[in-house]
């Protein structure tokens, strides 16, 4: 019964506070059965369904609940059951957001309490759904990728550590079992400076939930991880200068001290929910990834790649050398890659 239960990485024994490891990658909420079944042959044993391209609640009113994206969610899940992969539930965007990949300090989300009760009640309607289908769940992902204004000021609507806490009472209301994931802010500070989503970790507050996972995503140096992305400029080499700074693996390091120095104050598990870089830049782009992956695997973090069979741009089975190679292989390095670190999770 226990091998059952903890058949795979979000089996979670909280009295223990256990998590993990995770060793997956992210995916469109298009992902078919056969999709899964070769995720699961490379290893992976997390997905995280980004449901950005088919919002669980419509962002404009009257915000009904997008039944729809709800039985694709729940077949997904059927998918991941057969296979063994565990699901984060993401439903990675909300009304008062403009953008349905990231929010921004500018939503409406930030400053309107109405809109956050939309995001209430998405996750009652979240957790009343899943709360009986078991590990499959890996656990519930409350927002991607918080962005503050005003430094998420205390007793202001961006306060995000106030809203994690309503989100939590609201979940366990309904849910005692799933584990909670939290992503860490980017935050526009009341001087206009930002601080990325590392630097983010020293915002939050640990919440009165051990069942609950940390999850900042690794998108730094950004000009080297989105070179190419959307006409940005390109190419930067890795390891390679950006912005008057050496990044290397020991540059890498330091950038993600704020997360290692979190995990020691707390004991909790850390989950790095997203991190890529254009498949394109071939060889300096597979050795990006493989810090980022390494550096997880010393501090024990689980970790998702973004983002199996979604936007071509992230496709690990697509050529890693030309832009304009979109062919699927059944090998490439990057995917040699992924495959070396998922035989990790057996």
């Amino acid at each position: 019964m226990v091998a059952l239960v903890l058949w795979f990485c979000g089996a979670l024994l909280a009295e223990q506070n256990q998590w993990g490891p995770c060793r997956g990658a992210n995916a469109s909420p298009r992902l078919a059965q056969q999709d899964v079944a070769d995720l699961a042959a490379l290893g992976a044993n997390i997905v995280r369904p980004n449901f950005n391209a088919m919002p669980l609640m419509q962002k404009t009113p009257p915000y009904d609940f997008n039944e729809a994206a709800f039985e694709r969610l729940d077949q997904i899940i059927g998918y991941c059951g057969r296979h063994r992969i565990g699901v984060v539930v993401d439903p990675h965007t909300t009304p008062g957001t403009e953008r349905t990949t990231t929010t921004s300090p500018n939503d409406a989300f930030w400053k309107d309490p109405e809109m956050q009760e939309l995001l209430v009640k998405l996750w009652d309607k979240i957790a009343r759904r899943y709360k009986n289908r078991g590990s499959v769940i890996a656990g519930y992902d409350l927002l991607n990728e918080p962005s503050l204004p005003n430094g998420g000021a205390a007793g202001t609507p961006a306060d995000w550590n106030a809203l994690v806490r309503r989100l939590i009472k609201t979940i366990r209301a309904v849910d005692r079992t799933h584990a909670i994931i939290i992503e860490p802010p980017t935050l526009r500070m009341p001087d206009g400076k930002m601080r990325n989503r590392l630097e983010g970790m020293d915002y939050l507050e640990k919440p009165p939930d051990d069942n609950v996972v940390y999850s900042p995503h690794m998108y730094e140096p950004h000009a080297f991880t989105h070179q190419g992305v959307q006409g940005r400029p390109e190419p930067f080499r890795y390891p390679g200068e950006f912005g008057n700074r050496n990044w290397d693996r020991a540059e890498m390091e330091r950038v993600l001290e704020p997360v290692a120095a979190f995990q020691k104050k707390y004991g909790v598990p850390i989950f790095i929910g997203e991190f890529s870089a254009p498949r394109w830049v071939g060889d300096d782009g597979n050795r990006y990834l493989r810090d980022v992956i390494e550096i997880c695997e010393k501090n024990g973090w689980s970790w998702a790649y973004h983002s199996f069979r979604e936007w071509e741009g992230w496709d690990a089975e697509r050529g890693n050398t030309d832009k304009n190679d979109r062919q699927r292989y059944a090998s490439t390095p990057r995917l040699e890659l992924l495959k070396s670190f998922f035989q990790l999770n057996r």
